[in-house]
Formats: C-alpha cells, sequence, structure tokens
C-alpha cells in the first residue's frame, strides 16, 4: 500500500463511528500481536490486563513496582545516552536493577516505587530525622524475606538492604505526578540507617522537592556518589 492509499485509509477511519472502530479494531486484533508476552503466556493481552485487574492491591502493588523498574530502563536509560551512559547490566540476580557505564566508570543503581496507599502517596514526617515536616515514603528492601545464620549462631534477616549493595536510589515518583519518567535520587550510602549492623533502614522519607540530598537529575547524584563525600541525610544541614 503506497503512502497516498494509507493516508486515504486513515480518513476513512477518522469518519467511522465508534462501534466501526472497534469492530475494526477487533479484526485487525485477531491478526497482531500486541506484545510477545501474549505468546509466553499463551493468553491475549486482553486476558493478562484483565486478570491484573482483578488481582488483589498486594499483587497490583508489586506489578507497580515492576512497572517502575522497566520505566527507567525503557525511558530513562536510553536518554542519558546523550550524557555518555550505557547500560551494562550483568545477567542474573544482583543487589541493584542496573548498571550504568560511562568514560569515568560504573554506577550501580537500585529503582524503587515511591510508596502509596489505596492509590494516594504516602506523606509522613521526617521531624525525628531532622527532616521535614511533610516527606514522601520508599521502601528500600528487597521483595523476598528470608533469615540466615550470623556467626555467632544467631539469625539475620536477609530483607534488608546493606550498606554498599547499589550505588545510587531511584525513587519513581508516579504515585505523586502521574509520570513514570520522574524518578528522584539519591546515594546509597546516605540513606538512614537500619538496626542491624550496616543495614539500611526499610523506610526512608524522600523529600518532596529536590535538596542537598535528593536530586532528580540521575548526573547529579552519580556525581555525589563519585565524590566519595561520607554523611547520612539525616545529618545534613
Amino acid at each position: 500500500m503506497t503512502e497516498p492509499d494509507l493516508t486515504d485509509l486513515k480518513q476513512l477511519i477518522a469518519q467511522c463511528t465508534p462501534e466501526q472502530r472497534q469492530s475494526l479494531f477487533k479484526e485487525l486484533r485477531s491478526e497482531i500481536q500486541i506484545h510477545e508476552l501474549e505468546g509466553t503466556f499463551g493468553a491475549p493481552a486482553e486476558v493478562i490486563l484483565e486478570a491484573i485487574h482483578r488481582a488483589p492491591e498486594l499483587t497490583r502493588r508489586m506489578l507497580r513496582g515492576v512497572i517502575a523498574d522497566s520505566a527507567f530502563a525503557t525511558l530513562i536509560v536510553p536518554a542519558l545516552a546523550a550524557y555518555g551512559w550505557q547500560d551494562d547490566t550483568p545477567p542474573g540476580n544482583h543487589s541493584f536493577d542496573h548498571m550504568l557505564k560511562d568514560a569515568q566508570g560504573r554506577v550501580s543503581v537500585q529503582v524503587k516505587l515511591q510508596r502509596s496507599e489505596r492509590g494516594n502517596p504516602v506523606i509522613t514526617t521526617g521531624t525525628r530525622f531532622g527532616l521535614g515536616a511533610a516527606m514522601y515514603m520508599v521502601e528500600p528492601q528487597k521483595t523476598r524475606t528470608g533469615k540466615v545464620m550470623d556467626a555467632e549462631g544467631g539469625e539475620k534477616k536477609t530483607r534488608p538492604y546493606r550498606y554498599g549493595e547499589f550505588d545510587v536510589l531511584a525513587v519513581s515518583l508516579q504515585p505523586s505526578n502521574g509520570r513514570w519518567d520522574s524518578f528522584r535520587y539519591t546515594v546509597g550510602n546516605w540513606l538512614l540507617p537500619g538496626v542491624g549492623p550496616n543495614e539500611i533502614a526499610t523506610y526512608q522519607p524522600v523529600p518532596m522537592e529536590p535538596n542537598d540530598d535528593w536530586t532528580d537529575d540521575f548526573n547529579v547524584a552519580a556525581q555525589w556518589f563519585r565524590s566519595g563525600i561520607v554523611k547520612r541525610i539525616s545529618n545534613r544541614a
């Protein structure tokens, strides 16, 4: 079909009623696979989406976290190529989600979704940490929980992250602003400490606006990490 023919076809479709367009879409949909996941699951996208729609809140919350990670990979990483960054994520399971590389070296990134409840972002207070009275919240902890034996024979939780397991934390602000391309970044080693040795607290307040600890620019966060500045967010001026 030539370009003029395609233009004529588009004009004909524009003149169709909503019912006619829906009928045409169903006809085309029977021949076109939207995503390769349809083949993997052996089900059309409509069935997969309906399953997600019917899923309990916990399942949907976990899926939104997966979407945040995918958004970073498909929306942020390609945009960072203009600044010399390349995706260098190795295969397998790691304590980070992405490994980015530029001329200066590698920076590992852990992606988390801002916490929300019933579709609304959680707003907490950071005053007990010397932070703002109104803060967003993120939970930088591993999806799966478990326990291992420590050197003294006691049990140690494996769900909390530990300092050094990732360089930069990227928090998706989609629950706040509806945008999957919106992230706020900080240095992993700056996060508030948890209870156990070298543990990162599983609840971290995130400012509503960028400040000296949190930025909306990945390049700035990478510079902070590479600067070697040692501090905790709660100790900022």
